[in-house]
């Protein structure tokens, strides 16, 4: 049997037998309604872009049949915040930012990591016609389950391990015995938004796979450009290179979240034949939007004159650092009470879709406008961090959650609850006079405000070895999302100080 014949039978395998219970939810869009996909997926997966510009207006220009077919016919699962179905869509729709932030549409993936019985990883580099992400390098193999009865199995992450058994023989040849379905070890999951051009994203509930095997690998030229095994030393220079822009090496932001704070951790128990102490199938991991490898004086040197013109401010350093997320940043809602909090916990209750409440509270220091309860919301809302111009409570709570919090000083009086205040209107704190709608990017060294979001990309920004990085590799960098890790203050394995950016 030739393996082009074995790819096709084993991908018909899946395929439904019978429709999937459909979701009742009286929240569920009418879309969500229609039946399991049967269309089998012969492609890698398909991502945002770095070229979508030239793709003209038209919804498939630029892609060839076998990309617009799975763009346009393969169904990804579509799943709310604690990873429950609430529908299907297409792969285009769930990779249009419009789509994503209009509808937040989230839906669930999968990141294999496969290792040899050296330990050594086995990396792919996606093929020059993919239409998404072309040649740029990633982890053994990253796609998404379909709205198919097998890969709707939540039991033991079954339909996730089903999907990345197709998609191994789809895109690397790796016959199904080689890789079986038991042999996945799921390690946990993780949630992040990576916007790219304006036009893609991702928005993915990520299932992150590990496996220890030896086996033929056959790439699909159409999936696949290249592949090789790394160690862990071969691995830290391929980041380095891919951080000073060198040979126009790329990796991919799922795959650079999942090195810069988990896989080496994680790679140690591989060695030591204990990954499966490593796993937490309980957590999701929320991430959000972060200024990454981008410090606010880098910012501030880059921008000088928009510094000058007043469309980047700095606020005056009046604020004490709460929360585990020390860098933060997102598009600023406004919000001014004075010794009330009602207001404040009535907008963290919404989602906050990666946003940033900065509260005036007339700088008092006579109570606390902000508390552990509603920053914990805030936190499972996905808001990015929260400034207040007065004092906060329950300081030892609200450092315990992935969220940026700051504050003038800690109390522990509470609020008057009469519900009196000012929504999204100008405010003036340290000194400077803040709107809503506008941008705030927060570090240690600093909180800036910018009347618009910064690209954050400079073709003439340092590594730490002082050379020049590209402006290629910086843009890549600035678009990445950050993972919390263990200890916040730990470098990258390239060297990097990064914030983290979810629970």
């Amino acid at each position: 049997m030739s393996l082009s014949t074995a790819r096709l039978l084993h991908t018909l395998s899946f395929l439904p037998k019978s429709h999937p219970p459909l979701c009742s939810s009286p929240a569920t869009p009418t879309f969500l309604l229609s039946k399991p996909s049967a269309f089998p997926s012969l492609s890698a997966r398909l991502s945002l872009s770095f070229h979508s510009s030239t793709m003209g207006d038209a919804p498939d220009a630029g892609m060839d049949a076998v990309q617009r077919r799975l763009m346009f016919e393969d169904e990804c699962i579509l799943v709310d915040e604690n990873d429950r179905v609430v529908g299907h869509d297409t792969k285009y729709n769930c990779h249009l930012m419009e789509k994503i932030e209009s509808e937040n549409l989230l839906h669930r993936a999968f990141s294999v990591f496969l290792f040899n019985s050296k330990h050594e990883l086995l990396l792919q580099q996606r093929s020059a016609t993919k239409v998404t992400f072309p040649l740029v390098w990633t982890n053994t193999c990253c796609s998404h389950p379909l709205y198919r009865e097998s890969e709707l199995i939540d039991e033991n992450s079954l339909g996730v391990r089903n999907a990345a058994q197709r998609k191994l023989l789809d895109e690397l040849g790796i016959p199904a015995e080689d890789v079986p379905v038991d042999q996945f070890i799921p390690l946990g999951r993780m949630l992040y938004k990576a916007p790219s051009d304006g036009k893609w994203g991702e928005h993915e509930l990520d299932y992150l796979l590990f496996t220890v095997r030896d086996v033929n690998v056959h790439p699909n030229p159409d999936e696949v450009a290249d592949i090789k095994y790394v160690n862990q030393e071969e691995l830290k220079e391929l980041l380095r290179k891919a951080d000073a822009g060198e040979e126009g090496l790329k990796l991919s932001p799922w795959f650079r979240l999942v090195v810069d704070n988990f896989l080496f951790k994680w790679w140690d128990h591989v060695e030591k034949n204990t990954i499966k102490e490593a796993a937490d199938m309980k957590t999701i991991h929320r991430c959000w939007e972060q200024m990454a490898l981008v410090t606010t004086a880098e910012v501030c040197d880059a921008h000088s004159q928009l510094i000058g013109s007043g469309d980047l401010r700095v606020l005056e350093p009046i604020f004490q650092i709460y929360g585990r997320r020390q860098v933060f940043s997102g598009q600023i809602v406004t919000l001014k009470v004075f010794e009330d909090n009602v207001l404040v916990r009535s907008f963290l209750e919404e989602k906050g879709n990666g946003r940033v409440l900065v509260v005036d509270g007339g700088g008092s220091k006579r109570c606390a406008i902000l508390g552990g309860n509603p920053v914990v919301q805030a936190q499972n809302n996905g808001w990015a961090g929260i400034v207040v111009n007065g004092c906060i409570r329950d300081v030892d709570e609200i450092n315990g959650c992935d969220i940026g919090v700051r504050a003038l000083a800690a109390h522990p009086m509470k609020a008057n609850k009469k519900g009196i205040g000012e929504k999204q209107v100008p405010i003036s704190i340290a000194g400077t006079r803040i709107c809503d709608g506008e941008w705030l990017y927060a570090d240690t060294d600093g909180i800036l405000i910018s009347r618009t979001e910064l690209s954050l990309t400079s073709p003439h920004k340092q590594t730490d070895s002082g050379s020049p990085t590209s402006s290629a590799a910086a843009t890549l960098a600035s678009s990445l999302v950050m993972l919390v890790v263990e200890a916040p203050d730990e470098p990258t394995a390239s060297g990097k100080f990064i914030s983290p950016g979810c629970t």
